[in-house]
């Protein structure tokens, strides 16, 4: 007999009974279970320091022992934390109603008459196995967004505290010209604005951009520290803005050492400003600056501050390239003023990024939980998601005339999470449904439309900016323009913008990547259907949206593959 189950793991079945015989049949029946490893406890007195230790997926226990009462024990497991997730099945030769209520009453998860039909016997241990399994991981899911919770909080803490430095150190600086505060009001104003961005790429693409834009300069980089799949240290270029820059996919990975100026800043903590005769020499006989392949041209200044958190250790650096001060007597370049205004810019982003980064990992773990439920989920498709879905914000605010503002920008970063954790809900619908390879039936995609409300449900109790964004699209991203979409049949603008918004980019992303079960497919016949389903299944203003900027679509899509 073989026993279909919808994931390879290891799990412990312990068998509470005094009998040998019993054992020995169970053991012999769950044979047929690869992954089931047995364990028995042939005494009461035992059984539950021995649940304890093992901590199985099921417990098959009998009611009647010589030293205790099978019942009692079946209230006691239900006491233990440890074995919260635990499943457990009474296994007894009594079919009596009033012995079966008690087991039920008592916290037993299933009451099975030994021993029943073997093919039936191994389909409920199983499923039990994979119930309790499926329950382990969603506390654990919970565990962990908890745990994020409370680190978030004590960020926020500290960046309270930097800003409330960084607003003393504004009062402290020597103002002598109506630009030197303009350029601090302008830092005061994204200094609170930042402090309401979650998402890192939000953030880096704010700071620099405003950085570039207050010292008047032609572009600039931000760089990150990371490692590289062998586990060495490295820089990678994270936001790239300005005249004449390609975009970060041309970056290569920098090492994290003094082969480079954006490698020596980010080690040594010091400040690197480059004329133009350093620049001249930068990558000849002097090392480069690191970012030259993003850069369009060659510098002819540059400005390298590293970004520094609490404990001195680097997080990355800031690069400005092509300076315009000194231009009234003839000189190209940074000033002092510059280096002031770009450190100011380095200390207010460390706090800001580390929180960034510490949401964009509590993200990466609710994704990841979510591919181990589906493969299609991946941390690839997502991003891209978010990534097109930002684009089409961008064309739609465009099309309204209206630019970067802190209220844009709010809204961008909400989007952007919302676009990432789309689909996390899927982390509550069962493997049998999510890994079938063929098409579900009525009553699998009934249970599959689920999804959309256990994905809003997860935010429903959460306290951060990005909360109602977030369920808004994990609940309403499936819905139709026509009314015909799930779960509640909205119709038009009923739907929540960012919800039409991911769906256009959610089925780009689908339609447009190689699965196990389907080719790519071709850009004409996406544009085709996004003409024929506009005012169907997709806002016509997005879809609309979508095709006219294909190409730029296809171009943010390759810079994130799988």
């Amino acid at each position: 007999m073989t026993v279909p189950h919808t994931v390879s793991r290891p799990f412990t079945v312990l068998v509470v009974d005094d009998q040998p015989i019993i054992v020995e049949g169970v053991r012999r029946l769950l044979s047929v279970l690869p992954d089931a490893r047995l364990e028995s406890c042939m005494k009461a007195s035992e059984a539950l320091a021995r649940a304890k230790s093992l901590r199985p997926a099921v417990i098959l226990q009998d009611i009647h022992m010589p030293d205790g009462d099978g019942l009692e024990l079946v209230e006691r497991y239900r006491w233990e934390k440890d074995l919260a997730e635990t499943s457990v099945v009474v296994l007894s030769a009594e079919e009596n109603a009033s012995t079966k209520a008690d087991a039920f009453a008592r916290g037993a998860d299933d009451y099975l008459v030994k021993l029943p039909p073997p093919q039936e016997f191994v389909a409920r241990v199983q499923h039990h196995a994979d119930a309790a399994r499926a329950q382990r991981e969603r506390n654990e899911t919970f565990r962990a967004l908890e745990r994020a919770e409370r680190d978030l909080a004590r960020r926020n803490a500290l960046l309270d505290e930097a800003n409330a430095k960084l607003a003393r150190d504004n009062r402290e600086l020597v103002v002598d010209a109506d630009t030197q505060r303009e350029r601090l009001d302008r830092i005061a104003r994204l200094s609170a604005e930042l402090a309401r961005v979650q998402d890192l790429d939000i953030l880096l693409g704010r700071i620099l951009r405003e950085a570039v834009s207050l010292a008047e300069c032609r572009a600039g980089a931000v760089l990150l520290a990371d490692r590289d799949e062998q586990g060495a240290d490295i820089l990678r270029v994270a936001e790239v803005v300005g005249a004449n820059a390609r975009g970060r996919a041309h970056a290569p990975a920098i090492p994290l050492d003094p082969g480079t100026v954006a490698g020596e800043a980010a080690i040594s903590g010091d400040t690197m400003r480059l004329g133009a005769e350093a620049c001249a020499l930068a990558g000849k006989s002097a090392p480069p600056i690191g970012i030259e392949a993003v850069l369009g041209d060659r510098a002819a200044s540059a400005l390298v501050v590293p970004i520094v958190r609490g404990r001195d250790r680097a997080l990355g650096c800031l690069i400005l390239v092509d300076g315009r001060s000194g231009e009234a007597v003839g000189s190209v370049g940074f000033d002092d003023s510059d280096e002031r205004l770009v450190a100011h810019f380095a200390s207010l982003a460390a706090v800001a990024i580390e929180r960034a980064q510490l949401v964009r990992s509590m993200i990466l773990r609710m994704i990841a939980m979510a591919e181990l439920r589906d493969p299609t989920e991946t941390a690839g498709h997502v991003g891209r998601v978010a990534d097109l879905s930002i684009m089409l914000y961008d064309h739609w605010l465009a099309a309204r005339g209206q630019g970067e503002d802190a209220s844009s920008t709010r809204a961008r970063d909400a989007l952007r999470i919302g676009a990432l954790l789309h689909d996390v809900g899927k982390v509550g619908i069962s493997d049998a449904i999510l890994k079938k390879p063929g098409k579900l039936d009525d009553a699998e995609f009934t249970e599959m439309k689920r999804h959309t409300q256990i994905g809003a449900d997860l935010f429903a109790g959460l306290r951060t900016d990005f909360d109602e964004s977030a369920a808004e699209v994990a609940l309403c991203h499936h819905e139709k323009w026509n009314g015909s979409g799930y779960p509640r049949g909205l119709a038009g603008e009923a739907i929540p913008l960012f919800a039409r918004i991911v769906a256009v980019a959610d089925v780009f992303d689908a339609l447009s990547s190689k699965r196990a079960y389907k080719d790519a497919w071709p850009r004409e016949k996406i544009s085709s259907l996004f003409r024929d389903e506009s005012g169907k299944h997709f806002d016509p203003e997005i879809a609309a949206l979508l095709v006219a900027h294909q190409a730029e679509a296809e171009a943010i899509r390759a810079r994130r593959p799988e």
